[in-house]
């Protein structure tokens, strides 16, 4: 999954009538490499280029209402 893929996929469920949103969080559970680089997308997309970038354990954002998580994949 990469930064588009969640963009495309957050925007049907907001746009999709049928699915109730209040309170809706999306938990994903990403292998180590995935998660590091999704986390380092969403840094550098929000931050400047010149900001730190410190990898966060668990990685949250809110999307149009909706919560987005971002978990390691247990071992």
């Amino acid at each position: 999954m990469n930064y588009n893929e969640l963009i495309e996929t957050i925007s049907e469920i907001v746009n999709n009538e049928k699915i109730y949103k209040e309170n809706l969080t999306l938990v994903y559970e990403l292998d180590e490499q995935n998660h590091l680089k999704m986390d380092e997308h969403l840094f550098y997309k929000s931050n400047a280029p010149s900001d730190a970038f410190v990898h966060n354990e668990v990685i949250e954002l809110e999307i149009a209402g909706i919560y987005v998580k971002f978990i390691k994949k247990n071992k």
